[in-house]
């Protein structure tokens, strides 16, 4: 079954596509900036209506509950960081040895979500929040995410650069090491910068994969 769209996913009022999209965006960035500073749960539409400026009763045409406001932040970070990532890495496609094409793509995501660590955090955070339906998108879009690193590391395994693994397993504690920047930022804030953990991340990564002839 192909994956809903964002679009597809909140149903609207309004038939004009291009004044949806552009009062989507308006949405989606004051909620962004309101749930970081309040929380999801402290957040209402009547503040959303005044940071947007839309009234309730207009909102109302764009959205139909408050769980689309959520749903509408995890689809459209997803979609933006995919998309920054795809443009930021998309010289790596080109990179034929699979260690350095995992060092590049390790290196890269980390600077992305560096860059939007405060969007994502909200996503980890109030992910509970969502409906099964709207979970289960979010999660696939982080399986899809998760397939790229996979497919270097079968591509390593096949060329013996890297041990012998489960290639879905790796990709996932690679994916996690990542995460980490975010999720465990409060214990890392001063103490880390973001140079550090990228070479910690690759040293591990070295150490447990690449095959010492080929590190």
């Amino acid at each position: 079954m192909a994956r809903r769209t964002f679009r597809e996913k909140i149903l609207t009022k309004i038939k004009n596509s291009k004044l949806v999209e552009e009062r989507h965006e308006q949405i989606f960035q004051a909620a962004s900036k309101l749930i970081q500073k309040k929380g999801y749960h402290m957040t209402t539409l009547r503040d959303i209506s005044r940071e947007t400026g839309i009234s309730l009763g207009n909102l109302y045409g764009y959205i139909t509950t408050k769980e689309d406001i959520l749903y509408m932040i995890h689809e459209k970070a997803a979609e933006m960081v995919t998309r920054i990532l795809g443009q930021e890495i998309g010289h790596i496609r080109d990179v034929r040895d699979p260690v350095q094409k995992l060092k590049q793509m390790i290196e890269k995501e980390l600077e992305i979500i560096d860059r939007y660590q405060d969007l994502i955090m909200t996503i980890y955070q109030e992910s509970h929040s969502l409906s099964k339906p709207s979970l289960r998108t979010m999660l696939r879009s982080e399986e899809i995410h998760i397939k790229r690193f996979k497919e270097v590391i079968e591509k390593g395994i096949k060329l013996r650069v890297f041990r012998e693994g489960n290639p879905l397993i790796l990709a996932n504690m690679i994916k996690m090491m990542i995460d980490c920047w975010v999720l465990k930022r409060w214990n890392f804030r001063g103490k880390v910068n973001l140079e550090e953990m990228k070479q910690g991340i690759l040293n591990m990564v070295q150490t447990g994969i690449v095959l010492k002839e080929k590190a």
